[in-house]
This record gives structure tokens, C-alpha cells and sequence, in this order.
């Protein structure tokens, strides 16, 4: 092996020309490892503006994405990294501008840093050069004393369930594993997995919310040398692992007669309402955001309470929201509120006939009420739920 190669990773680009009517994206990136001798340069290439000019080749006008892909590669191993000011230890982010006239795309709005010419297919290019502020920022496994730490070398990876969703196994125990280099906590930054970090530990003693096994730590894969700080980071977070499914894969296969399933409106109010007594939100209380162990119990997971939301599931008050997380505490509790009762309505529509399944109905009811001051707090549903579940009689 030569002395440097690339190491390419993966590759993004500006969907944004798809509505736009336009033929090419104003904007792609390619991120790769550039490596020299013993250092490994993390890059992001992002061109802004039009290909087609560069390699003298109309026809990619009309390329699909992967033959988009395939030629950015081909144009970023023609780049010599070896004299660009790159920066150590975090991701350098090399923006070089095409042509911005075909793609109408302003190259110099917020482009700050280093900047030089570089010289690609016998063409003298602009470039500039920073930090990329879209790297993903790792925690320091020392900020998080309260978790279980396991190597991520201890870990067999099994399948991957979703984008940066795995199972593993340590010492034969299965778990599932989120890692931070996911796309879930791409789109919003270290908060996210900061969030869900804190809440973990906060809401451990919770009942009927979910608890972690540990996280996973490793040293930081930007470090430039091996002889750079090694201080581990947290690279992912340890789950359990939930036999029996999400409730709404039970509800899609109608297996909910299986289990005593009466009890699951009432944990998962009561653990809502733990949310709200520390004054939090969930913001996405669905039923897949609700998995069933192997007791049978109900557990919320997805628990940052800013990680995202379904539109379906949000209150009507909210729903065309554009920014529903910056909603007051008291906005975002309502809501909260209004999916219970939705995932309540969902529970009864699969229930049988019953004094149990008149109460759901007629609770979800009071919960979903349009006038969003007129809803019924969570202790009052909780508290009739409970009365019927164990009296068999009907309420209000």
C-alpha cells in the first residue's frame, strides 16, 4: 500500500433541486479518510454548484444519484490533500466552488475560514476550509460516571435493525445498540444524544421507562495520530433488548389478547406523568415508541423528548408547527396529553367488548378534547383507569 489512499465513507447531497425543477444539486459532499504515513485526515469535500463543467459531461444532468456518486468519487481522488491546511483531530470540511450559475446557488453565504485555489481536471478552483460543523460530536465517556461502560471491542455485532440501530451481543447477553454516529442524532446534534443521556439517568428508577445496560466508549476515530490524546468517548448506547415486540407490532398482528394487556394504558400514563412532574416532555408518545418486555410490562423508550415528532400523533393545536420543541413547557405537556389519549383510542379499537374498553374510549375521549384547556390532566385518567380496571365497573 502506498504511503497515502483514501478511504472513502459516505457520500450527501442537496435534494432540494428535485422540487426546484433544477437537473443537478446546488450542493454535494463526499466524506472520506485521507490517510498519510500514520495520520488519518478526516474530510468532508462538499462542491458547491454544478459538476457537469468540470468534467466537460452534459450527460450527468441527467445521472441518477449513484451515478452522481460515482463521479464525485472519481473527482475527490483527483484532489492532492497533501499541501491543504487541514485541521487535526475533528473533521476538516474542504468546500470547493464549481460552477454556481447552473444551479443558482450563492457560494460564499457562510462560507468562512482558509481559502486558497486548488487545481482539479487542468481547472483553478476556489476552496475554503473549516471545521465541519455537521461532524458528529462524541461525548466524553468521563461526563457519563453513572453508566456501565463497556469496550466497543467487547461487542459482536449481529443485524442491523435500523440507520445506526444494531443488535449486539457482550458475554452472550443481547442487547440493542444506538450509536451516536447514527442519522438520528446527525439531524440534530450532540443535544440529542446529550438529552437522552440525561434522561436515562435521571428517570432510572422510573417505572415503566426504559433503562439503559451501559454505554459503549472507544477512543475518538478523529484522532489525527495515534500519539494524540486518547481519551475515550461514548460511542453509542447500550437498550434492551424487547422478545415481545413494540405495542404496535402487537396491535398490526392482533396478539394483544395474549397478554394482560389492561395494565399498559395505566403504566404508560403513569410514566408520562413522571415526564411531566420533572416538568419534560416526551413529544412522540406513538406505539412504536412503546415496546413490552418479557414480564409484560409496558415501557416508553425514545425518551430525549426532542429527537423528533409524528405529525399524525400531535395535537391539532400544534400539528402545522414548524418549530414544536421551542412550544412552552405547558403547549408541549397538552400535547402530550392528546397522544395518550390517541394511543388510548388505539388500544380500545383492538380491545374486546367490555366495562374495561368503554372506560379507554370514554377517557381518550376527555384526553383528545379540541378546546386543549379542556382535557383531562393525566393523575384524573390514570386514577379512573385504575378504578375500573380493578372494580369492573363503568365510568363517569
Amino acid at each position: 500500500m502506498s504511503k497515502t489512499h483514501l478511504e472513502l465513507k459516505s457520500y450527501s447531497e442537496n435534494r432540494d433541486f428535485l422540487a426546484q425543477g433544477k437537473t443537478e444539486p446546488s450542493s454535494r459532499s463526499q466524506t472520506l479518510i485521507y490517510h498519510e504515513k500514520d495520520s488519518r485526515w478526516w474530510i468532508k469535500v462538499t462542491l458547491i454548484g454544478s459538476i457537469a463543467n468540470l468534467l466537460d459531461n452534459d450527460q450527468i444532468q441527467q445521472a441518477s444519484k449513484c451515478q452522481r456518486r460515482v463521479l464525485f468519487q472519481d473527482l475527490v481522488r483527483r484532489i492532492n490533500y497533501e499541501p491543504l491546511p487541514l485541521i487535526a483531530n475533528t473533521v476538516t470540511e474542504l468546500i470547493v466552488e464549481g460552477d454556481t450559475s447552473a444551479t443558482g446557488q450563492n457560494s460564499e453565504v457562510g462560507l468562512v475560514g482558509t481559502s486558497g485555489t486548488l487545481e482539479i481536471l487542468d481547472r483553478s478552483l476556489n476552496y475554503r476550509i473549516r471545521e465541519d460543523p455537521l461532524r458528529v460530536v462524541y461525548p466524553k465517556a468521563a461526563d457519563y460516571a453513572f453508566f456501565r461502560k463497556i469496550n466497543d471491542e467487547e461487542l459482536t455485532r449481529d443485524t442491523e435493525i435500523s440507520d445506526g440501530v444494531f443488535r449486539v451481543y457482550n458475554n452472550g447477553t443481547q442487547y440493542i445498540l444506538k450509536i451516536v454516529d447514527c442519522p438520528f442524532y446527525k439531524s440534530n446534534g450532540f443535544t440529542v444524544s446529550k438529552r437522552e443521556l440525561d434522561n436515562l439517568e435521571n428517570f432510572y428508577g422510573a417505572p415503566n421507562i426504559v433503562k439503559p445496560r451501559g454505554v459503549v466508549v472507544s477512543t475518538n476515530p478523529y484522532m489525527t495520530s495515534k500519539d494524540s490524546n486518547r481519551e475515550p468517548i461514548m460511542t453509542g448506547i447500550l437498550l434492551p433488548t424487547y422478545p415481545e415486540g413494540s405495542l404496535r407490532e402487537i396491535l398490526s398482528e392482533n396478539r394483544m389478547a395474549k397478554y394482560a394487556w389492561k395494565k399498559w394504558p395505566i403504566q404508560i400514563g403513569t410514566a408520562l406523568n413522571c415526564f411531566h412532574e420533572a416538568n419534560q416532555t416526551h413529544m412522540d408518545i406513538k406505539p412504536s415508541n412503546i415496546a413490552i418486555d418479557s414480564e409484560g410490562d409496558a415501557e416508553i423508550i425514545e425518551i430525549s423528548g426532542i429527537s423528533g415528532i409524528t405529525r399524525e400523533w400531535c395535537s391539532p393545536e400544534i400539528r402545522d408547527e414548524a418549530s414544536p420543541f421551542d412550544l412552552s413547557f405547558e403547549q408541549r405537556r397538552l400535547n402530550d396529553i392528546w397522544a395518550y389519549g390517541k394511543l388510548l383510542s388505539e388500544i380500545g379499537l383492538h380491545a374486546k367488548d367490555g366495562p374495561f374498553r368503554n372506560s379507554l374510549e370514554q377517557v381518550a375521549k376527555c384526553l383528545m378534547q379540541d378546546n386543549c384547556q379542556s382535557r383531562m390532566s393525566l393523575p384524573t385518567a390514570i386514577s379512573r383507569l385504575k378504578s375500573t380496571r380493578h372494580r369492573r365497573c363503568t365510568i363517569l
